[in-house]
């Protein structure tokens, strides 16, 4: 029992407030986006320098293709969430008030 004791004498209730926590955990959806797109230009640059790198012989070229599979479908999928995105603006503009 004293066990039982020690740990709720340790234990508190967080005070942060909700629409912190939620600003915290959930960033903007244009912060999301900013962020993605970086992600996928850095795959793109590593991709084109593991190409250069197969060509010079310093990389194996298993090494070299998965790095531009990489690539490829980080730019796909950004590609196929844009196009998500303009149906929903599109669709929402076409909404009647």
């Amino acid at each position: 029992m004293t066990d039982m004791n020690a740990i709720q004498g340790r234990t508190h209730l967080k005070t942060e407030s909700i629409a912190s926590r939620a600003e915290r955990r959930n960033p903007e959806f244009s912060q999301r986006l900013k962020s993605a797109v970086l992600d996928v230009n850095s795959k793109q640059h590593t991709a084109d320098q593991s190409a250069e790198a197969v060509i010079k012989g310093e990389m194996g070229i298993h090494e070299g293709m998965m790095a531009m599979g990489k690539a490829d479908t980080s730019l796909r999928l950004l590609a196929q969430v844009r196009n998500k995105v303009m149906t929903a603006y599109n669709e929402i503009m076409r909404m009647q008030i």
